[in-house]
């Protein structure tokens, strides 16, 4: 990570590495219980903080936090997620940006492009 770190913002992070699944800051806070993040507070401070430097994405559709999977911060991904059981893939297409503005026109200014493709993954459809 390029910025500074602290004791929290690393726990936190490694938290959401060790998952397979996007996890809320509630489960955020009881996995790192044992590093000294007493309150829910302190969690998000650290995911707001990771979230800046791109170490970390939120998934708007579950409220929950993954930790990023590139090498390098910063990059614009989206995310394909299972409504079934929470799987979340993140991929990157630099296309999405061009996209956003020319729907959005000259009049509109664009904070942020967020992609978020709901659906069912194969191993949920096959349960079916």
């Amino acid at each position: 990570m390029a910025k500074q770190t602290s004791t929290y913002d690393r726990a936190v992070l490694s938290a959401l590495r060790a998952s397979e699944q996007p996890l809320s800051a509630y489960d955020i806070l009881e996995r790192v219980r044992n590093s000294g993040i007493r309150a829910p507070m302190q969690v998000y401070r650290s995911l707001d903080r990771l979230a800046s430097m791109g170490a970390v994405h939120r998934i708007e559709a579950l409220n929950a936090f993954v930790a990023c999977r590139e090498d390098q911060y910063g990059h614009k991904p989206g995310f394909v997620i299972c409504r079934d059981c929470g799987t979340v893939k993140e991929f990157e297409d630099g296309r999405l940006d061009a996209i956003a503005h020319r729907a959005a026109g000259k009049d509109f200014a664009i904070d942020e492009v967020s992609v978020e493709v709901l659906g069912q993954c194969v191993d949920c459809r096959g349960k079916a």
